[in-house]
């Protein structure tokens, strides 16, 4: 089954939310009509995807104070409110905001009018063994 079967099969038993690697996966399925939320966990770092994103209604991925600048300036450019959740870095070195940098994080969340942070916050948690 591939993803544009395998989604339908989700969303018609019940799944309310699918999440996708990337934006080729994001923009597929709302293609096909799925109407469920879709989380996108990459950054987005082109404006031109970023403002597909926004027009298709994808949830998007902020990890970086780059990334919620160039989100928050999107949306209030569109006037429209957009969906985003959150990704920590705590300790892989891959993307996110530093697990350190919580009370910086809490401002910028504060200051953003056209992004709503949806109860999605996401990270691989790093293990000393």
């Amino acid at each position: 089954m591939g993803l544009e079967e395998y989604s339908r099969f989700l969303v018609e038993n019940g799944i309310k939310t699918l999440a996708v690697a990337n934006f080729e996966e994001a923009i597929t399925l709302r293609n096909i009509e799925i109407e469920a939320e879709i989380l996108m966990l990459t950054p987005v770092v082109q404006k031109k995807e970023l403002q597909l994103l926004i027009e298709n209604d994808i949830t998007i991925s902020l990890g970086s104070f780059e990334d919620f600048e160039l989100a928050e300036n999107l949306a209030k450019e569109n006037d429209k409110k957009i969906n985003a959740h959150v990704k920590i870095d705590t300790g892989f070195g891959r993307y996110g905001f530093l697990s350190t940098e919580k009370e910086i994080v809490l401002e910028v969340f504060k200051k953003c009018e056209n992004i709503n942070i949806t109860r999605h916050v996401y990270t691989f948690f790093k293990t000393n063994r």
